[in-house]
């Protein structure tokens, strides 16, 4: 884990979802869900996670900020779901904030 991330304070995910999330309009049951989702895929705590988090830096898992496997099976399950669903995705999904907010509305 990169230092940024192992010196972050941990946040439970109603903490998560309670500091980031709940002016958003968006259901504490899918923010969590979905968060501790990305945690799983990455390998990463869920506590150390902040929607501004971005795949390709914060969440990379080496120093080169590639691209991790991770990151690649989250988004083919938000296209898989959205082709299901009929969804159009038209934006990047860059950060932790994107993937949430995409497939809260899909989900």
């Amino acid at each position: 884990m990169m230092d940024i991330l192992r010196e972050r304070e941990e946040l439970s995910p109603p903490g998560f979802y309670d500091q980031y999330y709940a002016e958003s309009g968006l259901d504490q049951e899918t923010v969590v869900e979905l968060l501790k989702h990305d945690a799983d895929e990455l390998r990463l705590p869920p506590g150390k996670l902040r929607p501004g988090d971005r795949f390709s830096k914060e969440l990379s898992p080496d120093d080169a900020h590639g691209w991790d496997s991770g990151y690649g099976v989250l988004i083919f399950e938000l296209q898989s779901l959205a082709r299901k669903r009929g969804v159009a995705i038209n934006q990047k999904v860059d950060s932790l904030d994107d993937y949430i907010r995409i497939m809260a509305g899909i989900y």
